[in-house]
């Protein structure tokens, strides 16, 4: 039997009373038990495992020769089956508890110290057991799990970040985006055993390979760095790094369904957009482009469908009229790790509400050719400032001097006229508007476009 985990549908799900007592729920009852003694367990509920029924396994028995286990009472090992607690005691003691469906997690929970629970057998006989300790702690447990309850539900200290510095977090991002949100979780205690990047790329006019700035940056925060070529390589590494956790944020490659589902919690991607709106790989340019006024973040349970996933928190960012694609990238980035750290706590403890995106709302992001970039000044000034905004400086925007290229650099917009901050000749050096004027005044009065510009 295979233990079921956080957000499994069926682990919040209130199960279905017994009815039928035959040799099927004697033998699922065995299985049980042996799936709880193999994971080193207290006690399992049937849908833990997959089962739509009031059946709950239960017990310790001590080894006398493990120290850990000494401190453990003796109790004996029982099924029960459609177990409900007919009276608790007003005392209540607060305890620190764990869950197989929930590895590695332990929170303080307060419980009534002693309950008497009402049940049945294996074969159908009804008994009373009362329970006081170690023995009650486990039986609410249990029946909260049959019931659709998590322990985390009624936890304390849910949204304290130390508590989830056991799981094991391996972090992909390969760009500028990606920095801030490893910065901020390796600040906050968490462990992040590895970063995964892409593989160096050559830039520059010599091309030579540069290292990522992700790279460095790992390496400057004490994080092992790989960059595997393939998908097998990466699940290999991940396998041998026991990952709890993908996180992901901009990374610049699509993962495969086995990498996607293979930490023991799965993968969560943040995207700088308000999902199901702005899909795919370039959602600032495309916000930026569309005139919008807002924009945002959205951490996503991540599946085989690219940028698809179920909505794990978003959170809205507005876009500055001065914004172009560095500085809303950089207050993405801020806001994503800011919602990182809130969502962590509330994702690792099975309480986020995940919310399917509506793909009748969705829109796509569109990617920028070099072509893209070049100005049509026949648009209105304000959608070309969008234009030079949203695509510098990659793709980068232009237009022409006669057979010569100019890059514009940066614009802004004033009183509805563009005026031109900084730009490129093709062959020279940055200059400023003002400066390129002087020396081209002759060549610009013979340009069309001259007239757009204030």
């Amino acid at each position: 039997m295979k233990i079921r985990l956080i957000y499994d549908p069926i682990l919040r799900l209130k199960t279905k009373r017994v009815k039928i007592f035959d040799q099927t729920l004697s033998k699922e009852a065995k299985l049980m038990e042996a799936t709880m003694k193999r994971a080193n367990g207290l006690g399992l509920a049937a849908n833990q495992v997959g089962l739509d029924k009031q059946l709950i396994v239960y017990g310790c028995q001590s080894d006398k020769n493990d120290p850990q286990d000494q401190r453990l009472p003796d109790i004996p090992i029982r099924a029960l089956v459609n177990p409900e607690i007919i009276k608790s005691s007003p005392e209540t003691e607060v305890e620190r508890e764990g869950c197989l469906s929930i590895p590695k997690l332990e929170l303080p929970v307060k419980r009534a110290r002693k309950i008497t629970v009402r049940a049945q057998n294996l074969k159908g006989d009804t008994l009373q057991i009362k329970a006081s300790g170690l023995e009650a702690r486990i039986l609410q447990h249990e029946i909260d799990h049959i019931n659709g309850r998590l322990f985390t539900d009624a936890a304390g200290e849910v949204d304290k970040l130390e508590n989830y510095r056991e799981f094991r977090i391996v972090f992909f991002g390969s760009d500028q985006f990606s920095l801030t949100i490893l910065r901020s979780l390796v600040e906050a205690g968490l462990r992040v055993v590895a970063v995964i990047c892409e593989t160096d790329k050559p830039s520059g006019r010599g091309l030579k390979k540069k290292p990522l700035a992700i790279k460095e940056a790992a390496r400057d925060l004490g994080v092992a760095c790989f960059q595997p070529s393939d998908a097998d390589s990466t699940l290999g590494l991940l396998n041998q790094l026991q990952s709890d956790l993908i996180i992901l944020a901009s990374y610049g490659r699509i993962l495969p369904e086995k990498i996607i589902e293979a930490p023991t919690f799965g993968s969560l991607n943040i995207h700088p957009s308000l999902l199901p709106k702005f899909r795919g790989a370039t959602p600032i340019q495309n916000a930026i482009l569309a005139g919008e006024t807002t924009t945002g973040v959205t951490i996503i349970r991540m599946n085989a469908r690219v940028d698809q996933g179920e909505i794990v928190a978003q959170s809205e960012q507005e876009i500055a009229d001065g914004d172009d694609y560095s500085s809303l990238r950089q207050k993405l980035s801020l806001a994503s790790a800011e919602l990182l750290l809130e969502t962590l706590p509330q994702y690792l403890s099975g309480r986020a509400k995940l919310k399917p995106q509506d793909d009748k709302v969705a829109v796509l992001s569109r990617k920028f050719t070099t072509q893209d970039g070049e100005i049509d000044w026949s648009c209105s000034a304000s959608a070309i400032w969008r234009k030079i905004r949203a695509l510098n400086p990659t793709p980068g925007t232009f237009t022409w001097i006669g057979q010569r290229r100019l890059k514009i650099l940066s614009a802004e917009l004033e009183a509805g006229k563009l005026r031109l901050k900084r730009v490129q000749l093709e062959g020279g050096r940055p200059v400023d508007w003002a400066e390129f004027v002087r020396g081209h005044h002759q060549a610009l009065k013979n340009t069309a476009w001259i007239s757009k510009i204030a």
